[in-house]
């Protein structure tokens, strides 16, 4: 494991507790990302990052769900908030992005606030790429420099201490999916343009 993955470990860890109260804000344009996949009871969910499991709640009830998170502490919520919630989920540790599931696995991937996060968001594109059916979709949600700018210098400033303390907040979308057959689609902003909501799908897909 590398040290990135170690502090993510360390500091979701501290986080899990307080998370959810943290993360509120958050939550329109998390249902919003997930309205925009359009979402049914057969369909196969994988959460990446999955966190507290805060996802499910707008999830469809009979849609098979996966849940990864690298830190065991969010896994465990993410299994009580399910119980809660009267659902049957495969949740588990793991690392996005060396996936051990099959190609062509599942019909959504879900990248909520993971992107900013992990080490090498690339591999992790990658990786969902790999697993999704021909015909699927992604859904990103995340903090992200607007596309055909640069990070400006109060995100360059911020970033050292904001990457100690949750992600990088100086990585821009696009260049994340070069190198995968996902095509990015329309992006929505949200709070105040600082987070973007889109869906990716395989320029192959049916």
């Amino acid at each position: 494991m590398t040290q990135t993955n170690r502090l993510n470990r360390l500091r979701y860890r501290l986080y899990a507790p307080v998370y959810d109260r943290v993360a509120a804000p958050l939550e329109r344009g998390r249902e919003r990302a997930i309205e925009r996949l359009d979402l049914t009871a057969d369909d196969r969910v994988l959460i990446l990052g999955c966190g507290p499991g805060v996802d499910l709640e707008y999830l469809p009830a009979d849609a098979d769900v996966t849940a990864v998170d690298i830190t065991p502490a969010m896994v465990r919520r993410t299994e009580r908030r399910a119980a809660e919630l009267g659902r049957e989920i495969d949740a588990r540790v793991g690392d996005a992005g060396n996936l051990p599931f099959d190609d062509d696995a599942f019909d959504a991937v879900l990248l909520h606030l993971v992107l900013s996060v992990v080490p090498d968001p690339e591999a992790v594109t990658a990786e969902t790429a790999r697993v999704l059916a021909p015909n699927g979709r992604v859904s990103v949600f995340d903090k992200f420099v607007p596309a055909g700018t640069e990070p400006s210098l109060a995100r360059r400033v911020a970033n050292p201490l904001a990457r100690v303390l949750f992600s990088d907040i100086t990585r821009p979308l696009e260049p994340l999916f070069v190198g995968t057959d996902l095509e990015l689609g329309e992006q929505e902003s949200f709070l105040g343009g600082l987070y973007t909501v889109t869906v990716a799908r395989p320029t192959t897909g049916g």
